[in-house]
């Protein structure tokens, strides 16, 4: 299979008829659910099911997996830009609903790092399909200077048990009780410590400012969304202070803002060079670029920030799992 190019460069589970039979699970692999680009090759629900084979996924994943192809395939995404452009720029898949726990995935410890089969697979089922049917392979169609590991599998669940917040797919106009997958063209997450911030302004103020140098230092504003995933002790700060996911969205666009003078060097935009040297510029055109997940380990600090994948009109994209 490697000889084939039937793999993302790690072993992957031979896709034979009765396996692929069984990741279908009785339904019609003919069900074609568009082409996939850059290639264009014709997802088949047979051939999605195969990179769900591939990839070492349980049956019962097949559903996340099957919505998650569906989310990106859609127009709105831009998969081809993300495809072939020289941008790092990886699908992450996030799941919100009862599916989480049906399937087990982690949305807790380590819930962007390895350990558990459920998010690894189902990430890098997605991956393969845009790989081996879209043809996007590193060094052939897929150009990415550098990529991220991302790139390999970039599944994460959402811990609305913990969030005092309503989720992510709520506030894309899904019911609470609905299982549903969001994507998003996103960068390779960041790291952002905070241990001593003791007001939720200060710790506000702190993540946002991570963001500052996200894409490029001085290139502001971005239009494309920057994920930031709220670890639980971050989170618990706001919920004392009854900080809404509005407010903090708000406060964090609001802080985040710089003189166009101090961004006219190197990489900028022509916001920045059409405004007085003395305007402060946004890091963001607007709070809806701001994107915020709760999520990980119930101790220690540590909130990530995944940046965008821009200037290619990809748009975040749900589909309700079936």
């Amino acid at each position: 299979m490697f000889e084939r190019g039937w793999t993302d460069g790690l072993p992957v589970i031979p896709p034979t008829a009765e396996r692929v039979e069984a990741m279908l699970g009785g339904r019609d692999g003919g069900e074609s659910l568009g082409p996939v680009p850059p290639a264009m090759g014709e997802a088949t629900l047979a051939r999605v099911a195969a990179c769900a084979v591939l990839a070492g996924c349980r049956p019962a994943y097949f559903p996340v997996v099957a919505a998650a192809a569906r989310a990106v395939l859609d127009p709105a995404f831009n998969l081809h830009g993300q495809a072939v452009t020289t941008q790092p720029a990886g699908q992450l898949v996030v799941v919100n609903g009862p599916v989480r726990e049906a399937i087990g995935l982690n949305s807790g410890m380590g819930a962007l790092g390895p350990g558990f089969r459920a998010n690894l697979t189902i990430g890098r089922a997605v991956r393969l399909l845009v790989s081996l049917t879209g043809g996007a392979m590193p060094g052939a169609m897929d150009r990415a200077t550098l990529g991220h590991m991302g790139k390999l599998g970039f599944c994460i669940a959402e811990d609305e048990e913990v969030s005092p917040w309503e989720p992510l797919h709520v506030e894309r106009g899904f019911e609470p009780g609905q299982s549903v997958v969001t994507v998003i063209g996103s960068d390779a997450p960041l790291s952002i410590s905070d241990h001593r911030s003791r007001t939720p302004e200060d710790l506000a103020y702190i993540l946002a400012w991570a963001a500052a140098s996200s894409w490029s230092t001085n290139w502001w504003p971005l239009a494309d969304p920057s994920v930031f995933v709220i670890c639980p002790e971050h989170v618990e700060m706001f919920r004392g202070a009854g900080w809404t996911k509005q407010r903090l969205r708000q406060f964090m666009f609001d802080v985040v803002r710089k003189p166009a003078g101090q961004l006219r060097r190197g990489e900028t935009t022509p916001v920045v060079h059409a405004a007085a040297p003395d305007a402060l510029v946004p890091k963001w055109t607007s709070p809806e670029a701001i994107v915020l997940l709760a999520a990980g380990g119930e101790a220690g600090r540590y909130s990530a920030v995944l940046g965008p994948c821009t200037g290619m009109g990809s748009q975040i994209v749900s589909r309700e799992v079936t």
